[in-house]
C-alpha cells in the first residue's frame, strides 16, 4: 500500500493513500474552535493540492464536535470542499449513535450537491466504498 504524508501534527494527520486514491484524513485527538478549523483548512488545502475528489476522513479518536464546529463545518467549510472538487466524503465514526449524528449533521446537504457522502463505524467498509467511486 502506497501512502504518503502530507501532513502530519499532534492534532491531526493528513495522507495520500493511493491505493483507494484519497486523501486519509484522520482527528488524532479532539479539538475545538481556531485549532479544529486550522485542521480542517489544512484539509482542503490538502484536497485542492492533490486535485482529489475523494476524502475518507477518520474520526474514531473523538466523540463529536461542538455545535458552532459543527455549523462552520456545514455552512462555511463544506461548499468551498465542494467548490474545489470534492465528490466523496466517507466519514468512519466511533461505534456510537451520538458520534453516527455527529457526522450525519455535518454532512447534511452534500446530498443535495451531487456530492456523495458514506458514514460508517467500520474502516473496512469506508476503504472499499472510497476505492469503488
Amino acid at each position: 500500500m502506497a501512502v504518503k504524508t502530507i501532513d502530519d501534527t499532534e492534532n491531526y494527520t493528513i495522507e495520500w493513500d493511493e491505493e483507494i486514491g484519497a486523501i486519509v484524513f484522520t482527528w488524532d485527538k479532539y479539538v475545538s474552535g481556531a485549532t479544529f478549523r486550522e485542521g480542517c483548512e489544512a484539509l482542503l488545502d490538502a484536497i485542492k493540492r492533490r486535485d482529489a475528489a475523494k476524502v475518507l476522513t477518520d474520526t474514531r479518536g473523538i466523540n463529536a464536535h461542538d455545535a458552532e464546529d459543527q455549523q462552520w463545518m456545514q455552512t462555511e467549510w463544506m461548499p468551498r470542499a465542494l467548490d474545489v472538487g470534492l465528490e466523496y466524503s466517507a466519514v468512519v465514526h466511533p461505534d456510537s449513535v451520538i458520534s453516527e449524528m455527529d457526522v450525519e449533521s455535518i454532512l447534511e446537504g452534500m446530498e443535495h450537491s451531487g456530492a456523495e457522502p458514506l458514514v460508517t463505524s467500520d474502516m473496512a467498509e469506508a476503504r472499499e466504498w472510497t476505492a469503488e467511486k
